[in-house]
């Protein structure tokens, strides 16, 4: 076991304080994985015995400090040999953990939220989009609205989490604030993903609702026959927003593309093609995947259209889309307009 562990004390310079002091660092290897932590202690750059990883002399007072350093490594030990014993799965996050005094039985469900939208802040525009920080944000309001409302607390412990919990969390949203089958299984999905990244941290030992089961409404597509898309194409909304509106939805429509895709696109994502064609090359928001459409005629003829336009030209995109929620509102307009009663 030995073999895997690593444990060295460092002077961080980067901390020094006022009174020349720099801060005592301890850095713990295991199985290719580290973490490094503040002791507490601290010394000037001229006692530390970088070698020896201890600071010089004998003096009662540094004679204390050197013990301090053995008892943390003393410690980081005891608690590698403590989990090895137990046969429990742990890595080098449970360690830290462990030796920060916060070990798995005390970790809560809210610390556990927050420790995902921290990462997800760091990550944003990267890994995660805005509007899906959100949705998480939502999804913590409503388990604290939760457990406010059924156990008159502000957290839960993860070992408290158990088949009732989620049971009666799904019921809390459908009755308190009157969430569809398909709202709360986004909030159920949302929650999972983040305990079963604690199961990998070695929060929690096994998933705490393995026989909870959401069953989705089957939902009924509906889509637009060919005639009336022709009837939308060819309507003339007398308003300029309608008709810019109703474009690019036609476009969507010959490109197959979602609202946020086609607001993203840029004059670069036209390419040409080895067929000697125009092309759109992009990468699609939901599914991250790599994604080539060839730019039908009609599609074509619209980029074409809006190519000088005043906000393509300010935004550097293909088309002038406007906000989701306007986009939406107008589609209604139109449909209105044109006699169209699919949603």
């Amino acid at each position: 076991m030995e073999s895997n562990i690593k444990v060295t004390f460092w002077l961080n310079m980067t901390k020094k304080n006022a009174q020349n002091q720099t801060p005592i660092y301890v850095r713990v290897w295991y199985n290719y994985e580290h973490f490094t932590k503040s002791t507490g202690l601290s010394t000037k750059l001229s006692d530390w015995d970088k070698k020896a990883q201890r600071i010089k002399g004998n003096t009662e007072a540094v004679n204390t400090q050197n013990n301090q350093l053995d008892a943390i490594k003393v410690r980081i030990f005891q608690i590698i040999s403590q989990l090895t014993v137990s046969g429990k799965p742990f890595n080098i996050m449970t360690i830290k953990k462990y030796l920060d005094g916060n070990d798995a039985s005390q970790v809560t469900l809210m610390r556990l939220m927050d420790e995902q939208l921290k990462e997800m802040q760091k990550l944003v525009n990267k890994d995660y989009e805005k509007s899906t920080i959100i949705k998480y944000n939502n999804t913590r309001l409503r388990l604290q609205q939760y457990l406010r409302y059924k156990y008159k607390r502000s957290d839960i412990y993860l070992y408290e989490l158990n088949h009732a919990f989620i049971s009666d969390w799904i019921i809390f949203l459908k009755n308190k604030y009157e969430n569809s089958t398909t709202t709360c299984y986004k909030h159920y999905q949302r929650l999972t993903r983040v305990l079963k990244k604690a199961i990998s941290y070695g929060y929690m030992e096994k998933y705490p609702f393995p026989d909870y089961k959401i069953r989705m409404p089957k939902k009924r597509i509906e889509y637009l026959m060919q005639e009336e898309i022709d009837k939308i194409e060819q309507t003339d909304f007398k308003v300029a927003r309608l008709n810019t509106i109703r474009d690019i939805f036609i476009f969507c429509c010959y490109s197959g593309m979602a609202y946020a895709e086609v607001e993203a696109l840029t004059p670069q994502c036209v390419t040409i093609g080895i067929d000697g064609d125009l092309w759109l090359n992009i990468i699609r928001k939901k599914t991250k995947k790599h994604y080539q459409v060839p730019i039908l005629p009609k599609a074509l003829e619209i980029i074409k259209k809006y190519k000088s336009h005043p906000l393509c030209i300010k935004k550097n995109r293909l088309l002038p889309v406007t906000s989701n929620v306007k986009f939406n509102a107008y589609l209604k307009e139109i449909a209105d307009i044109a006699g169209i009663k699919v949603n």
